[in-house]
């Protein structure tokens, strides 16, 4: 009987034969544009179906990520950890496991643990972050072929030092990915908190307000209070998503401290929705597993809704940079000086946009944001005068020993006059930190200013790649060199207190200046503070003078004669201290303003021209990142994502090798 209803029902259709390889092969048509994309600095230029992972730092975002795919391969820590988004790629083998970085495309990662430490060699600086994606494949027969885009995760509050802008650079950051109407929206929010105030679904409503886009993904099921469960939310009823959400578990940190895998969460994970009565009826739509086949399904039919869509899109581009290529016209042609004209004109617009920054002085300033310039003047006189606003008031046990150690075996008849050198030295050693920290203040906004103008040269990878190498050494070797003038101008205070200087008012001093003569300090001490100080000094060797201290400077800080001494010189102190105060907070800016914006400013724009102006360079420049002449080069890029859309045409790879020519290395 059922032969005949096969009979009956025909051989299948060569079309529904296919159907599953078509739809295989959409995510890889879509990984390969992509990573062309993302090579060639277009990595936000075209809205491409895609999944991005957004959520809060503890959310269990990367616990979720590596349960996908099976292994622990993300970076952890305190702080933000993740600075730069990692578009990762899975792709399902028979047996082998590795990962390939696009960055490192010929190097096979069998160890995952190289796999994070690579992830954290590839991220910016602490408490900065970059637009710019890590590719990485996942080759493993643990996956499920499909594409994530990870983000760092939202903060609410910067601690250990993070500056506040940091939270909205993140934030940024994640709306640059999610507003992109082809990206799908994996809002990954714990269980164990109130979801009114989710920093994942809130920022998702941004962008899709109806919830269109948005996948929601319960994480920490287990962690919920006794007696509460989250069935009205995994049921689409509390909070709707037309995508619906899935509960999962993480590994707890103690779970990862004892060495507990992946294998062990998914394991609990089964148990804990088949077990647990409140969710055993909805327990074939929960957990990891569930979670991947869903995520692959939904991210194919999106590929195939939103493909008409990505075709208009990627031939509007191609037909614009023809455009561009046909205006461009021969106005820079193929020999040297033609090169040599272009390269000038682009390294002009750089520097007059970092200049118009920095400087102002021209009609042509921002109207709508703060200049660099402005913000460094902010800095300079906000941040750095509070950083050098020091209390920097001498204590009197502090006075009174080196008054007592500086008369040594001698009697006492007048005041030390080292006493203010002394205390002088100790004082004004702590603007050394301050000063250093103001400097690496300015340097990071000169660094973001920097960074922002080389937004121009987005199109041309490795010249902005050197330009910023060589910018970045330079700021670097220039905030050294005026933190070691700042430091010897310190010494230089340290070295000598000058009595004489205009604005010293000594007639402050002058009712408790002690009076000259022979001044008896130990003829009061009574007999019980002798035997103390015996008692003391039998202790033992071991203990030496330190132990003593105490004891002698109690009978010390009594005496009329050392109490009229350290109030005297706690008033000239603090007196010179006003002085030094105001001289260290005007150098300061000064010699940022002079040693580290001018002189680093004006030695890179003259290694910029003279580099423009060398027929090596240019050729070197224009080879590889010839401004407009790169479109023949990008052309191809849209040509062969045009290609893979219409299937009509053979892949075109383009990724060339970047190498730094010498000029560069000197």
């Amino acid at each position: 009987m059922d032969a005949n209803k096969n009979a009956a029902n025909g051989p299948p259709r060569q079309n529904e034969e296919n159907e599953p390889q078509r739809e295989r092969d959409l995510i890889d048509m879509m990984n390969d544009l992509q990573s062309k994309l993302v090579a060639n600095g277009y990595s936000l230029d075209l809205s491409l179906p895609q999944i991005v992972v957004v959520g809060s730092q503890s959310a269990g975002k990367s616990s979720v990520l590596e349960n996908i795919v099976g292994r622990e391969f993300l970076p952890r820590g305190c702080g933000v950890v993740t600075r730069r988004p990692t578009l990762i790629q899975l792709y399902p083998t028979q047996n082998e496991e590795y990962a390939v970085f696009g960055h490192r495309e010929n190097q096979k990662f069998t160890d995952f643990n190289a796999v994070k430490e690579e992830i954290i060699a590839q991220m910016p600086p602490r408490h900065s972050f970059s637009s710019v994606p890590i590719e990485l494949k996942i080759y493993s027969p643990r996956v499920l072929k499909l594409t994530l885009v990870d983000l760092p995760g939202l903060v609410r509050v910067a601690v250990d030092g993070q500056p506040e802008n940091n939270i909205l650079e993140v934030r940024d950051m994640v709306l640059n990915y999610i507003r992109q109407p082809e990206s799908l929206i994996l809002a990954v929010t714990p269980a164990n908190q109130d979801l009114a105030t989710s920093d994942a679904l809130e920022i998702a409503r941004t962008v899709d307000p109806q919830r269109l886009r948005t996948i929601g993904v319960l994480t920490k099921l287990d962690l919920m209070d006794e007696g509460t469960d989250a069935r009205d939310v995994l049921e689409n009823r509390q909070i709707t998503l037309k995508r619906g959400w899935v509960g999962v578990l993480n590994r707890s940190q103690l779970d990862i401290d004892e060495g507990r895998d992946i294998q062990f969460i998914l394991d609990k994970e089964r148990r804990f929705f088949t077990e647990k009565a409140c969710y055993r009826h909805i327990a074939d739509r929960m957990g990891t597993p569930y979670l991947q086949r869903m995520l692959q399904r939904t991210l194919k039919s999106h590929i195939k809704a939103a493909l008409p869509d990505v075709r208009t899109k990627l031939a509007g581009k191609l037909a614009g940079y023809r455009k561009k290529l046909k205006d461009f016209g021969e106005s820079v042609g193929e020999e040297s000086g033609g090169k040599q004209y272009y390269m000038i004109k682009l390294v002009n617009n750089f520097i007059k946009d970092i200049d118009l920054k920095l400087l102002g002085n021209s009609e042509l300033v921002d109207m709508n944001a703060v200049s660099a310039g402005a913000y460094i003047n902010f800095k300079l006189n906000t941040e750095v005068q509070n950083n050098l606003k020091l209390n920097l008031v001498p204590k009197d046990e502090d006075m009174t020993v080196v008054i007592t150690n500086l008369h040594g075996i001698r009697g006492s008849i007048s005041f030390p006059s080292l006493a203010l050198d002394s205390i002088n030295r100790k004082l004004v050693a702590e603007y050394e930190y301050p000063m250093e920290k103001s400097v690496e203040c300015v340097k990071n906004v000169l660094e973001e200013a920097i960074a922002e103008s080389a937004a121009m040269l987005n199109k041309y990878p490795t010249t902005k790649a050197e330009v910023l190498y060589r910018i970045n050494r330079c700021l670097q070797r220039e905030s050294e060199n005026t933190q070691m003038k700042l430091r010897e101008h310190v010494q230089a205070e340290m070295f000598y207190v000058n009595l004489e200087h205009p604005d010293m008012d000594l007639s402050v001093c002058d009712p408790v200046v002690p009076a000259v003569g022979p001044t008896k300090v130990w003829h009061q001490v009574s007999d019980e503070d002798l035997l103390s100080s015996t008692s003391a000094a039998e202790n033992g060797v071991g203990d030496g003078l330190q132990t003593k201290t105490k004891h002698l400077l109690k009978i010390l800080m009594e005496n009329e004669s050392t109490k009229k001494k350290v109030q005297y010189l706690t008033l000239v102190m603090t007196k010179y201290m006003e002085i030094v105060q105001k001289q260290i907070s005007d150098l300061t800016v000064k010699y940022i303003l002079c040693f580290l914006v001018k002189k680093s400013w004006e030695e890179l724009s003259l290694w910029i021209y003279i580099s423009a102006y060398r027929i090596n360079a240019v050729t070197y420049f224009a080879e590889n990142s010839d401004g407009e002449r790169k479109h023949e080069k990008e052309s191809p890029v849209l040509d062969a994502g045009d290609d893979q859309v219409h299937g009509d045409r053979p892949e075109t790879n383009l990724r060339s090798d970047c190498q730094v020519h010498p000029l560069f290395l000197g």
